[in-house]
């Protein structure tokens, strides 16, 4: 998801993409230690979405 795409959301379309990105962290870590997950990197890149969307809800 785009840094565009997430600043134009309202806070409640924010407080539920940012569920959503930690249920999918809590499922992308788990299969990554179960060693199913084969690209990891999606695990930065879903922490990167949540650390943008906590700062653009504390700001609004």
């Amino acid at each position: 998801m785009e840094w565009e795409d997430i600043k134009n959301k309202s806070a409640k379309e924010l407080t539920e993409l940012l569920s959503e990105s930690r249920q999918e962290l809590q499922s992308l870590s788990f299969q990554a230690h179960s060693r199913q997950l084969k690209q990891v990197h999606k695990i930065n890149s879903v922490k990167k979405i949540i650390a943008q969307i906590s700062t653009l809800l504390k700001t609004k």
